[in-house]
């Protein structure tokens, strides 16, 4: 087994997004990614498009397309800001909404997932790691 931490990091997340998109597809119909921008817009309905992307850590394009595919499922819907003309404001449907709810049992069982086999203790180093590069690579 590899142990430089950047390859078991990256070997982590790519098997972790594969097997959470497959199930969140399976039960919910969007992908994880669509499921945490419904999620942000529980929290923030009505955001402009672009901070929805900065929450969720993604570029204009790829903001762009994913808010072109939960409007056509009718999860969302734009209308243009009344602040900045060219900025879209991003509100969550009533569809929309269920989806976000229906998500939050699949995380939560994702969740358990990977805290299986580890003690709190253990759980609260990993959440420490985790957090620390997460805070030393935003600055950049």
């Amino acid at each position: 087994m590899e142990n430089k931490l950047y390859f078991l990091l990256n070997q982590a997340q790519q098997k972790l997004y594969k097997e959470v998109d497959r199930e969140s597809l399976a039960e919910l119909g969007v992908t994880s990614a669509q499921a945490a921008a419904l999620y942000h817009l529980q929290k923030r309905n009505g955001c402009l498009q672009a901070e929805l992307g900065k929450a969720l850590g993604l570029g204009k394009a790829a903001t762009s397309g994913m808010v072109v595919r939960l409007e056509k499922q009718g999860l969302i819907k734009r209308t243009p800001s009344p602040v900045d003309g060219r900025g879209q404001r991003v509100l969550i449907t009533v569809d929309g909404l269920q989806v976000s709810v229906k998500a939050r049992p699949l995380l939560n069982r994702m969740n358990k997932a990977l805290e299986e086999g580890f003690n709190e203790k253990e759980l609260d180093v990993v959440r420490r790691y985790l957090n620390s590069i997460v805070e030393r690579l935003s600055s950049s």
